[in-house]
């Protein structure tokens, strides 16, 4: 089982939380503290936070350990999902394998899959450089260049260097397993099986920063393939829960699911 942090009202809505690559359950505390009225768990993914010595295979194993995670808390209880980046990745192959256990998902800034085969070819490629790079340097020597890439291109440098300081602490081949076991060049094209959940009845919102353009035209992508919504965090980038956690409440909040 994985490591988590639980709080709010025991009798309130069930909502489960994700965070992204190299964070924890902790990077949810500015959203948590809002929503005192639901029952929220915040899981820290295999080799990060509290389950840094889990070490996940694969999409299954990981996904297999978070519904275990789930399970022991709440038992048969139907839950939301919430999940920024990595986390949404993982949320969407939660939904796609057993869309019944949730009441709702929210899809923060989360790749649906490649489409081509080149391109996942690619995708690994570039991951392992990274996974190399985490594994074997300097964790802030690595995390200094890992913020500069483009999609994080909001970030102010006092932005870039709070990260920075905030995630030195991860454990470099921790989080270099994880990043193969995960990679956006090993996931499935998660498409047709979100639109399947969604036309089943799952509430399921993207939410990207409005000043994320890759995942702003993800999430176009996204409706026009399924007809799944897409809600613009104002004010924010690829982070909006950090950058903007009123109105990524907001958003949740007015969900019927966590009314």
């Amino acid at each position: 089982m994985l490591s988590y942090q639980q709080g709010g009202d025991r009798h309130g809505k069930k909502v489960v939380f994700l965070h992204g690559f190299l964070g924890s359950g902790e990077d949810w505390r500015t959203v948590t503290d809002k929503m005192c009225h639901c029952h929220w768990l915040c899981i820290d993914l295999p080799g990060h936070g509290g389950s840094v010595n889990y070490q996940a295979v694969n999409f299954a194993t990981a996904v297999a350990a978070i519904r275990q995670t789930c399970h022991q808390v709440w038992g048969h209880q139907r839950a939301c999902l919430v999940g920024y980046s990595l986390g949404a990745r993982l949320a969407m192959h939660l939904v796609c394998t057993q869309p019944s256990i949730w009441r709702a998902v929210f899809l923060e800034a989360g790749h649906p899959g490649l489409m081509d085969s080149n391109q996942c070819k690619q995708r690994l490629e570039h991951d392992r450089n990274w996974a190399e790079r985490f594994a074997h340097q300097a964790m802030d020597v690595v995390l200094a260049e890992w913020y500069r890439q483009p999609v994080f291109h909001s970030l102010t440098d006092a932005q870039r260097a709070n990260l920075v300081a905030a995630r030195r602490d991860n454990h470099g081949p921790a989080v270099a397993k994880m990043l193969m076991a995960t990679s956006l060049g090993r996931q499935a094209n998660l498409r047709a099986g979100l639109g399947e959940a969604f036309r089943q009845g799952v509430t399921i919102d993207y939410l990207c920063g409005e000043h994320d353009n890759k995942f702003t035209s993800l999430a176009h992508s996204l409706w026009q393939h399924t007809g799944i919504p897409a809600t613009s965090i104002e004010g924010a980038g690829h982070n909006s829960h950090v950058e903007n956690p009123d109105r990524f409440v907001q958003v949740l909040t007015q969900s019927h699911a966590l009314a």
